[in-house]
This record gives C-alpha cells, structure tokens and sequence, in this order.
C-alpha cells in the first residue's frame, strides 16, 4: 500500500454523488493507482461550462484528515485524475464523510462536526 501526505483544497464547488478526491497526474502515478484499480474515462463539466477529460478510479484510495491534534477518515474515495490539474480538491461528499465543516470560506477556517461552536482552525 503507498501513501502520500498533500495539502488538499476542500472545494465547494465539486459537487458529487459520492466521495471524490481530484489528483493531479503526479500524485496519481506516485500512488500506482493503475495498480489499484481500472480506471473510467469520464467527462465533468467545470465551474465555467467547460467540459473537462478525466479518468475515474472507483475506491481506489483511502483519504484522511490530519489535524494536529487528532486524525479523521479513513473514507474510501474514487481518485478522479485530471492530467491539467495542480492541486488536490476534495469533494462534497467526501468532506462530509471527513466530519470537516467549512465556517468561512474566504478566512480558510473549518472545524470537525463535533467541534462546532467550540473550535475554528485555521486552513495553510
């Protein structure tokens, strides 16, 4: 099993039926997923209309949180691998999963469901 520590986007605007994490094409091959799983081509259409290639590893990857005081997840995700991408987004779904509620977008602060009205932390 591979692994890879990145700092990921919490992206409000990716939308889905169920947990995704976007990888740019050099953490995807650092990880091997064509070792893992068989992928899917797929289309997405972008905040702009644009309709975006990618290709689609169904649970092919285990994400967590890493807090500095407690780790959440693991949550099994589908990888969706964009070969323009250069940052590592998380979906809807799968921030839901993490427990990871976003208080104010503009700031980067965030906090655990559990920690909400008691803690913000701060984004990187």
């Amino acid at each position: 099993m591979r692994s890879v520590d990145v700092v990921a986007i919490a992206s409000s605007g990716f939308a889905g039926l169920e947990p995704e994490v976007l990888l740019p094409l050099s953490v995807a091959e650092r990880l091997r997923l064509h070792e893992v799983a068989e992928p899917e081509a797929r289309t997405k259409v972008t905040g702009d209309g644009r309709e975006v290639s990618l290709l689609r590893y169904g649970g092919s990857v285990r994400v967590y949180v890493l807090a500095s005081d407690r780790v959440e997840g693991p949550v099994t995700s589908a990888a969706v691998v964009a070969p323009g991408a250069r940052y590592v987004l998380l979906n809807d779904k799968l921030l839901g999963r993490l427990r990871v509620v976003l208080l104010d977008f503009g700031d980067g602060t965030w906090c655990f469901r559990d920690e909400l009205g008691r803690r913000e932390r701060r984004s990187l």
